[in-house]
């Protein structure tokens, strides 16, 4: 094993020696193309958007697949299509998103009660939460709420469950009694992902209440000892024994979350000293994910279960952590600009490794970046884990801070110019407007007394226009639970049925509009790089097709296609936007790949 480490890390500052891709760290077009294919890659799993499927079951990956693990790689391809201006997956990614709106404008889906905990509602919120952090088009009209109304309501009711009769404080791995396996445990991932949410939503919105809550998790995750004083972050603690012991392992996400959320709260509070040594202490304890073995450095790799040394092997869940270290780490390289140049060298080497591991039958992913060539796995954590840190190249390269808005509030005037299109939306679903509350004209806005929209947005909605909440299918899984419905959620304040209230921050617009039936990618006669966002998208009653950009290189050339379906891998999504060159390796990297792979 040794061995295979060393030999990786001799080949890699030879970034084109990767036997099917070509890349770059350093060129921004090459980090597009490279971060398209993995794109192209992770999609070629989803299978959840085909013409009837039933409506909750939208916008996940097929079992075995957790319903968690979706909301995190949405996540990393809203950010995707941001950072990259590949716009061909907003209208799949807005499905997603919205299928999966809980009942009551949150996060909280009683047909996945079996498998939904704190963490797992936490994740879909930070998809939530990149979605208005980067501008990602909103839904259309006929979402019941907007984005930020669903992570604010999630927010609400994940710090509805703090639970202060054991342990002064802390949230629960698991939501319900019955799934024992978690209920009694408060672990670093529920709780680093809430504080994390809530610093992200200060931020975004300037709310200090969020920030506040932010803080007192952090409190108390350092004073019952899932933080030590030497800023390791360690996995949870049982609330049975008063948190009085912990579980010393280090999953690579549990310091990324809480990493995260402090860099955000060091630029909430402009560069205030306390957030700075959280954060400075959290980073440079990220250090012991990125040395698995002394010649291969600054390698991110997943310390508990993929070396084998521990006796254990990673899951389907583990093995997507590093795509959220990667995808965190270059945020606060962002946040905290004093961190940047090690972030930089981490991920830079890390994408550099992980495209030598993108080898595999067409270019699948593998799990142990350090062994300098594919190790024979591949599925959903690979691939994501490929494109976060590749990504997160890019992320820095751009060097894009996130936008902030604010929290929909009325004007504090007595009338209010609105937009007649708007207004003829919300006639249409309430039961109580009439042309005597506000006369419309042919121009583009009308004057309206706030009274009268007061008492237009308060309406009723009409029952047609309800979203109906979906029966409990059997989900399977790994996870124990009930069929149970969990009790209602608290709820924030917003407009029931209105999805653009008055004031509310424009977050741009999409011309595409969000279907349950089946998408179809088309391919174009060559192949797109992911640089220039699609205008518009075409959707129909039955298909929805999305024709992506086609780009010619930069030295003239355009890319080959990617390659055909095979029939020992998951069917491929036709025309996504994939630059990747495949090449043939040089003399010595062949040579070199050809000894790894008679050694495995």
């Amino acid at each position: 094993m040794r061995f295979f480490s060393f030999l990786g890390a001799v080949l890699l500052p030879f970034a084109s020696f990767a036997a099917g891709i070509e890349f770059n760290p350093d060129d921004e077009a090459s980090l597009r193309s490279v971060t398209a294919s993995y794109a192209y890659g992770l999609m070629t799993y989803y299978k959840n958007n085909a013409t009837g499927l039933p409506a909750e079951e939208i916008g996940i990956f097929p079992k075995p697949h957790y319903w968690w693990e979706a909301g995190a790689a949405w996540g990393g391809l809203i950010e995707y299509t941001q950072f990259t201006g590949d716009h061909a997956y907003v209208n799949t990614l807005t499905q997603a998103l919205v299928s999966n709106y809980g009942p009551n404008s949150d996060i909280l889906l009683p047909w996945r009660k079996d498998q939904e905990g704190n963490d797992d509602q936490a994740f879909w919120a930070f998809a939530f939460m990149s979605a208005l952090e980067y501008q990602f088009p909103d839904p259309t009209q006929s979402a019941p709420a907007t984005y930020l109304q669903v992570v604010e309501n999630a927010f609400n009711n994940l710090v509805s469950r703090w639970d202060t009769t054991t342990c002064n404080g802390g949230l629960k791995w698991q939501i319900y009694p019955e799934n024992a396996y978690g209920y009694n445990y408060k672990n670093s991932i529920s709780n680093g992902a809430v504080f994390a949410l809530g610093a992200r939503l200060a931020q975004y919105t300037g709310n200090q209440t969020y920030a506040d809550w932010s803080i007192k998790i952090f409190d108390w995750s350092k004073s019952v000892g899932l933080i030590s004083d030497s800023y390791e972050v360690f996995d949870g603690t049982d609330n049975n024994k008063n948190c009085t012991d912990q579980d010393h392992t280090q999953w690579s996400y549990n310091v990324g979350v809480y990493l995260h959320g402090a860099a955000a709260l060091y630029n909430f509070t402009n560069g205030d000293e306390i957030w700075k040594k959280h954060t400075t202490g959290l980073f440079d304890h990220a250090s012991y994910f990125f040395k698995p073995y002394d010649n291969a450095t600054n390698i991110m790799f997943e310390a508990p279960c993929e070396t084998g040394e521990t006796g254990r092997k990673c899951n389907l869940d583990q093995q997507s952590f590093k795509a959220y270290l990667s995808r965190f780490i270059a945020k606060t390289a962002i946040l905290a600009p004093f961190t940047r140049e090690k972030a930089t060298t981490y991920l830079r080497t890390s994408a550099i490794a992980a495209a030598k591991s993108c080898t595999g039958p067409q270019n699948a992913c593998g799990s142990k970046w350090y062994t300098g060539g594919w190790d024979g796995t591949s599925g959903v954590g690979q691939q994501l884990s490929a494109l976060e840190v590749t990504q997160a190249l890019l992320m820095l390269k751009q060097n894009r801070v996130c936008a902030t808005g604010g929290d929909a509030k009325p004007s504090p005037s007595s009338t209010v110019s609105v937009a007649s299109s708007t207004l003829s939306a919300i006639f249409s679903l309430t039961s109580s407007a009439t042309s005597s509350e506000v006369a419309l004209t042919s121009s583009s806005a009308a004057t309206v007394p706030t009274g009268a929209l007061t008492s237009i947005i308060s309406a009723p909605v009409k029952a047609t226009d309800t979203p109906a909440t979906p029966s409990k299918p059997d989900d399977g899984g790994e996870k124990p639970g009930s069929s149970a419905a969990p009790a209602s959620s608290a709820s924030s304040s917003g407009v029931p049925g209105v999805f653009a209230p008055v004031n509310s921050v424009n977050r741009g617009s999409s011309t595409c509009t969000p279907s349950s039936t089946t998408t179809v990618y088309v391919r174009p006669t060559s192949a797109p790089v992911a640089n220039t966002p699609s205008t518009s998208c075409t959707p129909s009653s039955t298909v929805t097709v999305y024709v992506p950009a086609t780009f010619a290189a930069p030295n003239g050339t355009v890319p080959v296609q990617p390659p055909a379906s095979s029939t020992t891998g998951p069917a491929l999504f036709t025309g996504v936007a994939v630059v990747t060159k495949v090449t043939g390796s040089s003399v010595f990297g062949a040579i070199a790949l050809a000894v790894l792979g008679g050694l495995v």
